[in-house]
């Protein structure tokens, strides 16, 4: 009698078996990569706006500590001609912000503000044209008061699109969330 050998290899029920786990283990890790994802991207916006703070600070520095007048919405002008508001590109190109610095991965996925606007961040009104030394913000028809560089907004998302919360860069160049 003759013993007729297989050659090694798998099966097919083998090979559906292998691939039915490898899709279960995909299935469970895609959340968490969506995850890790989002916090790479919410990071690198935070390094977007730390450039931005540290060329707006270069920027005082030669410009008598008054930080630049920028306008808030490019496509919507707030400002008349005559007040020299720019755009974040053109009032921080000469102190290392890029069109690269201005885009926010993020921004991608919602709204695309970086196609309207020119940048994914909003520069705060509330800092043009302030002192550096002696920030200071004014209430209504109640006067001034000081604030703490670290506490003045500067710039920030356009849109919480950082999981519900949006990067915003503070006076002395400092980035946190908020929501």
């Amino acid at each position: 009698m003759k013993t007729t050998s297989r050659e090694p290899g798998f099966t097919l029920l083998e090979l559906l078996m292998v691939v039915s786990i490898i899709g279960c283990l995909t299935a469970l890790l895609l959340p968490a990569l969506e995850t890790v994802r989002s916090k790479a991207d919410s990071a690198a916006c935070m390094a977007n706006l730390r450039q931005i703070g540290i060329s707006e600070i270069l920027y005082a520095g030669e410009h008598n500590q008054n930080t630049p007048t920028i306008e808030p919405w490019p496509s919507q002008p707030v400002y008349a001609s005559g007040v020299g508001a720019q755009s974040i590109l053109a009032a921080l190109q000469p102190y290392g912000v890029t069109v690269e610095i201005l885009k926010c991965r993020s921004d991608f996925v919602g709204p695309n503000y970086y196609a309207k606007e020119g940048s994914s961040y909003e520069w705060c009104p509330m800092a043009n044209g302030q002192n550096i030394q002696a920030p200071k913000l004014t209430m209504g028809g109640f006067g001034t008061a000081d604030v703490p560089l670290s506490r003045l907004l500067m710039a920030f998302d356009y849109s919480n699109i950082h999981s519900q919360a949006s990067n915003v860069l503070f006076g002395d160049g400092h980035v946190a969330p908020a929501n």
